[in-house]
């Protein structure tokens, strides 16, 4: 950059260093402290490097193993309710007349975003609450009396917590899906109308191909969220009973915070953080589309 440049934009860069700051202070430091830790025993107090014995350590561990089967179904949940339901409900809203009673839906959709998360997850304990719930009323009032701790019981408690959020619309999905939707050639779909589509061949042959980079962005925002989630697990079940729930993420969580096992805690960090490069490397490079 010569000297005019300089004094053209030199006071505006220099406005720039303290974000840049902040950044590499609160950001890729602690990035690289964790990778740093992760091959080491630290308590806070003391650190002493025991080279790959954290890694080892995950696939050698009973509760570790039983989470990553864990985090396989909410994984494979996640995505099926992130890109089916929200799908569902923009196409059906699309498919509305009147632009009046469109907004109205969108809007119905949207304004649970503004909720807080842990409100939506302390309501669906109650839902599962063994004696007061509102589930078991439900099941007693259909005649079916067995109470259940939908939340304590070993063939129950991982499924209560995905079935948690039905009907599963999600607010971003659902705007990424709609939008994506209302952008599409209207001329291109009138002239497969007139060539005879139906409303099942226009959503098979047309929506679908055409929201494929959609359903990329969806999948891999879905997967590493999944990836990242405890506090669901955390205040629904603590991760049991037992270990029936937990999940890498909550085992992170215990193992740092729980037990000031960091370097154990930093080394799941790190595995989480390859995990969810390599699945975003697949989805970018290998899931090819020509939209």
């Amino acid at each position: 950059m010569n000297l005019a440049k300089w004094k053209r934009y030199g006071i505006s860069y220099l406005f720039l260093v303290p974000s840049f700051l902040f950044i590499a202070t609160f950001l890729y430091y602690p990035v690289l402290l964790a990778f740093f830790h992760s091959f080491t025993k630290w308590n806070l107090v003391q650190s002493s490097w025991v080279g790959l014995d954290n890694f080892k350590r995950m696939w050698t561990e009973t509760s570790f193993v039983t989470g990553a089967k864990n985090q396989l179904i909410y994984s494979v949940t996640d995505i099926v309710k992130a890109i089916a339901f929200p799908l569902i409900g923009a196409e059906l809203i699309y498919l509305l007349g009147g632009n009046k009673l469109k907004y109205l839906f969108r809007t119905g959709f949207i304004l649970p975003m503004l909720l807080p998360g842990v409100v939506t997850i302390l309501l669906w304990q109650n839902i599962y609450d063994p004696t007061n719930g509102l589930l078991n009323q439900l099941l007693h009032r259909l005649g079916m009396n067995a109470t259940h701790a939908w939340l304590g019981e070993d063939g129950t408690a991982i499924w209560s917590i995905v079935l948690m959020g039905l009907p599963f619309i999600s607010g971003l999905p659902f705007l990424i899906f709609y939008a994506a939707i209302g952008n599409m050639s209207q001329e291109q779909l009138e002239a497969a109308r007139i060539d005879g589509a139906n409303g099942w061949n226009v959503f098979t042959k047309m929506h679908l191909p055409f929201l494929i980079p959609q359903f990329k962005i969806v999948m891999i925002l879905t997967i590493i969220g999944s990836l990242q989630d405890y506090v669901k697990i955390l205040i629904m079940t603590g991760g049991g009973p037992g270990v029936a729930t937990t999940n890498p993420a909550m085992i992170m969580y215990n193992a740092a915070f729980g037990s000031s096992q960091y370097g154990y805690g930093s080394a799941i960090g790190v595995a989480l953080f390859l995990v969810i490069l390599i699945v975003t490397v697949f989805n970018m490079k290998f899931l090819k589309t020509d939209y």
